[in-house]
């Protein structure tokens, strides 16, 4: 026994001290994963084996699998996990589950290369409430929820994330390092498998427990108990064109047998109420550093001035003015709203405008026709320390799918036409026109395109009706506080404007 507990400590500091060649088999070694699987199985528990999955909201839209985009992150790829279901589960998208009160999913693997932001979370997609939901709260679509005045797709996180920032693993940096999560509502299961890992030879600095909060969810299999889904985040490879091209192929493997994570669903063998110790909904982290900026505030004055003077001077006049507002804050706010969330994260608040944005952003009908053009305005909160990563998308109703995007790479030199040369200012705003038709090496220019979606056709000239009678939604995420290691406050940020133009009749 000695020898035994001996031999596991010289393993762990040996790990410890080569992370890169721990890192490059955690997800993959057939005999690490197989000891952790019968350790678990000696303890009593069933286990399956499930798959990692890249997702794509754009595609499963465009091909049918659901009914919206849910406000997708475009150029920011997804990863979920394909978790096997137990016998009565009522899910009907394969990366959905229902689950025990007992169970846990566990991910074993490696870390995304390097890139400026990750993340995993777990999320309740579809809420069963005690009272029903009111009538007008069910506007349709309702996803998988069968018709029950009881159920509506929310859509929710549950909490924090486990990001770049957070994540605990060895090495120097986060990336392509080892890692292990662990989703649980039940303590005791917990335990139990972070005790088969450590078995196993998986280091505890690389085990991260995310909580399903017993107190928030129906758990529990079949009809009226909650639905339930893991997603994960990635932002911004870096290194240039080989760092996007080592993310693109890390994302690629996630959908094959040699996927750099390995997915299990533990179950108890046996059920048992009186031995459940539910975990608490855990603390959250606290947004806002008290510095702001509202300093930056009338550089927004000075920008709208100037490019209406600009575009007067080119035949445009102004047709319309919008303002922008906060979008979906914290998941359990909409929860207990009975809103939909969209598949929010409290890593970055979304600000933006149009028709139906983001839950409680400013809802204006928002449409163009090919001789108009919206100008957006605002601050780079990249640029002033407030976000990791900062982006823009244009959405179009009721898809709710991207037909654009741009970065905060992107803004770069932007608005320097806007304010007066020297102004220290100007690298820290943007002024991005978006458009159907940008003209032939027109920069600082997002022209949107349904691209090849089945299911909404808006490119070519044989669509220039549909695309004017679209109505348009636009909003920004921006991730990430480095000092907070979660979104920005909104109180501390400067919210972008937009002004639309239409040719002088």
């Amino acid at each position: 026994m000695k020898a035994k507990i001996l031999l596991s400590v010289i393993m762990s500091t040996l790990l410890s001290l080569v992370p890169g060649a721990f890192a490059q088999q955690a997800g993959q070694d057939p005999r690490a994963l197989a000891r952790f699987q019968n350790v678990l199985a000696q303890d009593g528990f069933n286990v399956q084996q499930g798959q990692s999955k890249s997702l794509d909201m754009w595609q499963q839209y465009c091909s049918g699998v659901t009914s919206s985009a849910k406000y997708n992150n475009k150029g920011a790829p997804y990863l979920t996990a394909v978790v096997p279901h137990l016998p009565g589960d009522i899910t009907q998208i394969p990366y959905t589950f229902q689950l025990r009160a007992d169970e846990a999913i566990v991910f074993i693997g490696v870390t995304p290369p390097p890139v400026t932001y990750f993340s995993y979370q777990p999320y309740l997609l579809n809420k069963y409430y005690a009272q029903p939901v009111p009538a007008d709260l069910l506007n349709q679509p309702i996803q998988g929820c069968g018709g029950d005045p009881h159920c509506l797709d929310v859509g929710t996180s549950l909490g924090d994330t486990v990001n770049v920032a957070t994540i605990k693993t060895i090495g120097p940096e986060p990336y392509s390092a080892p890692m292990v999560l662990i989703f649980t509502p039940d303590q005791g299961t917990e335990v139990r498998v972070r005790a088969a890992l450590q078995k196993a030879g998986y280091p505890p600095s690389i085990v991260n427990t995310i909580v399903f909060p017993a107190s928030l969810v129906n758990l529990g299999i079949g009809q009226g108990h909650d639905i339930l889904m893991i997603l994960g985040r990635n932002a911004k490879w870096l290194n240039g064109a080989a760092g996007e091209a080592a993310g693109l192929a890390y994302m690629n493997s996630l959908d094959t047998p040699n996927s750099p994570i390995s997915v299990f669903r533990v179950t108890p063998k046996a059920f048992s109420a009186a031995d459940l110790k539910p975990l608490p909904a855990p603390e959250l982290r606290v947004r806002g550093t008290g510095k702001t900026e509202m300093g930056l505030m009338g550089k927004l004055d000075e920008i709208r001035d100037r490019v209406i003077s600009q575009y007067a001077d080119k035949g445009y006049v102004v047709a319309a003015e919008y303002t922008s507002g906060p979008g979906s804050y914290d998941g359990y706010d909409f929860l207990q709203q009975m809103k939909r969330a969209y598949l929010d994260c409290r890593d970055t608040i979304y600000v933006g405008a149009g028709a139906d944005a983001f839950p409680n952003n400013l809802n204006y009908d928002i449409r163009l026709t090919d001789n108009e053009f919206l100008v957006i305005y605002g601050v780079n909160h990249t640029a002033t320390g407030k976000a990791s990563y900062m982006n823009l998308n244009a959405y179009a109703k009721p898809s709710q799918l991207a037909i654009g995007s741009v970065f905060d790479t992107d803004f770069a030199h932007s608005a320097d036409a806007y304010l007066p040369t020297g102004d220290p200012a100007a690298s820290q705003m943007f002024a991005y026109k978006i458009s159907w038709q940008c003209g032939n090496n027109e920069s600082s220019c997002l022209q949107m395109s349904s691209g090849d979606c089945a299911r909404l056709q808006l490119d070519g000239p044989e669509h220039a009706a549909d695309r004017a009678n679209t109505q348009l939604a636009f909003a920004t995420r921006s991730y990430l506080e480095p000092a907070t290691s979660v979104g920005p406050a909104f109180t501390e940020v400067v919210y972008h404007r937009m002004i639309k133009f239409s040719r002088r009749p």
